[in-house]
């Protein structure tokens, strides 16, 4: 173990750590650093980096860096703010593998103030594309291709 000071310590299983002080005067862990070995051999070694945080006495992994992607578990709110401090949640329920791919191309789905979703730049005729929206007068259409 190594101290950096009162508040800070890096263990030798790798968790970097930081302690704070409750209301009771007690010191607690409020959050830690983790990396990890997922696969050590050699030439497909893998690796994470967790944060994990304290929420109502109990630490929580909030965020993983790992080889195959960022992993955001949901048990809280992604939120992205702007310098202005307004905020947008972005929240979900894991009951199943999704998959949603933005492919290389322009165009805006937007969810507005009300909750209503909307699309920017459908095509107004049939684009003769399977299962592409376009909007007929004012009407949402799935073009059968």
């Amino acid at each position: 173990m190594f101290k950096v000071g009162k508040h800070l310590v890096l263990d030798a299983d790798h968790r970097l750590e930081f302690k704070g002080e409750n209301d009771a005067g007690e010191t607690v862990r409020i959050g830690s650093v983790i990396g990890e070995i997922r696969s050590n051999t050699k030439g497909a070694d893998k690796s994470k980096i967790s944060i994990i945080v304290r929420q109502d006495g109990q630490h929580k992994s909030i965020v993983t860096v790992q080889d195959d992607g960022l992993i955001l578990h949901i048990d809280a709110p992604l939120v992205l703010q702007s310098a202005g401090w307004k905020k947008t949640f972005i929240t979900g329920t894991a009951t199943g593998r999704r998959k949603i791919n933005f492919p290389d191309q322009n165009g805006e789905v937007i969810v507005n103030e009300s909750g209503k979703v909307m699309a920017a730049d459908l095509p107004t005729s049939d684009p003769s594309n399977a299962g592409q929206l376009w909007n007929d007068s004012g009407t949402v259409k799935i073009s059968a291709g």
